[in-house]
């Protein structure tokens, strides 16, 4: 544990301890690499650092660190893992890490079972074997009575916290009935928690005070969604004096349903209504982000159309005067065409002085004429 020095005194190996620093430290963390002397300091070390103790064995190390140790810890660690995936292969139970139930063979009870739910338009989802939750399903089809009988969840929010037997304190109340008939209605279903003469309602009557205050006709009802973009959020209203069966139709039930049961009109805290399926898948295509840049759009469109409005009589005067302008400018324009028209005209005679002109060159066309006319005889004389 110690060395020795040249002067021949010892010296700590590890030097001294991290978490007290009174003694010579003994023990190196295998993760942390933080030096301890006793086991106090290791557990104070643990509970302030949150280490566990255990060397993370997929810790990066350089090549040139790489001893005999790393070398041989890597390589447990692949034969670990690959014992690991033989084991999971051999499970018949784990062997598959998703559920395809096009291609999975169902026992024939729950064949008949997905195939009666199918026919009453219920989108039945049965999960693999080694979940909790198909362990726990007893929903069964009465083959005689061509009648299903659900397990269902009820839980009951806003109630009084009460610490459980963990001694945590539960703001939901979760009750489970192993079989409910189809054809039985919510209210009839859920009374035997409200109504103070059974026994059930008088064991709980701490707990659902405020529901058994409110009574069954004040009491709403809401099926979790599944199946659905953000079905963590998401619930369906369902209608007390509507059939277990009916309420179910057209949604996706994962094993069986779970109900909330409030005595408010909203749906519980963290969760949204929806109306159907498809109205979630459409909301969903649209992101948030989306969604907001989409109204604000419109309402910057809404303050456009608004300041377009006050400011059309402002338009319209504007757009007065610049037809005047126009139409006076054209005016001008035309009055400028008729005074170059006046002054070609101008300088072409009028018809009267045109016809006068026209009969002087007649006459004076006639009179040369007849000159000539008489000329010619005395000329033929001398030349006679």
């Amino acid at each position: 544990m110690t060395e020795t020095s040249s002067n021949g005194s010892f010296s700590p190996r590890l030097g001294m301890c991290e978490v007290c620093a009174a003694k010579e430290a003994r023990y190196a963390c295998p993760k942390c690499e933080v030096k301890t002397c006793s086991l106090a300091c290791v557990q104070i070390h643990k509970k302030e650092l949150a280490c566990d103790g255990q060397r993370d064995r997929t810790k990066f190390v350089p090549l040139s660190q790489m001893t005999a140790r790393e070398f041989m810890s890597d390589y447990c660690f692949l034969e670990e893992a690959t014992r690991y995936a033989e084991a999971r292969q051999s499970d018949r139970s784990k062997r598959f890490t998703h559920d395809n139930s096009n291609n999975r063979s169902l026992p024939v009870p729950q064949h008949r079972l997905r195939t009666a739910a199918h026919s009453r338009s219920i989108r039945l989802q049965l999960l693999l074997p080694n979940f909790s939750r198909h362990k726990e399903n007893t929903t069964y089809l009465d083959w005689k009575l061509r009648r299903l009988f659900w397990r269902v969840e009820w839980l009951f929010v806003n109630i009084p916290l009460e610490e459980d037997d963990d001694g945590q304190a539960q703001p939901v109340a979760r009750f489970v009935d192993a079989r409910c008939d189809e054809n039985e209605t919510l209210a009839n279903l859920a009374l035997k928690y409200v109504d103070l003469q059974q026994e059930t309602a008088l064991r709980h009557r701490k707990r659902l005070a405020h529901h058994q205050t409110a009574g069954i006709g004040q009491l709403n009802f809401w099926l979790r969604a599944e199946g659905v973009p953000r079905s963590a959020t998401c619930c369906y209203a369902l209608e007390a004096a509507k059939p277990l069966g009916k309420n179910l139709a057209g949604k996706t039930i994962v094993e069986f349903p779970t109900i909330y049961v409030t005595y408010h009109p909203k749906p519980p805290l963290g969760l949204e209504a929806i109306e159907s399926e498809l109205d979630e898948e459409i909301s969903s295509a649209c992101p948030p982000a989306a969604k907001k840049a989409k109204e604000e759009q419109e309402e910057d469109n809404h303050d456009k159309s608004n300041n377009r409005s006050l400011l059309e009589p402002q338009v319209a005067s504007t757009c007065v005067d610049d037809r005047e302008l126009e139409e006076d400018s054209s005016a001008s324009e035309e009055e400028a065409e008729i005074d170059i028209f006046r002054g070609i005209a101008t300088s072409f005679p009028s018809e009267d002085e045109s016809e006068e002109e026209d009969e002087d060159n007649n006459l004076a066309f006639e009179g040369s004429y007849t000159e000539q006319g008489d000329a010619e005889p005395s000329e033929r004389k001398s030349g006679t």
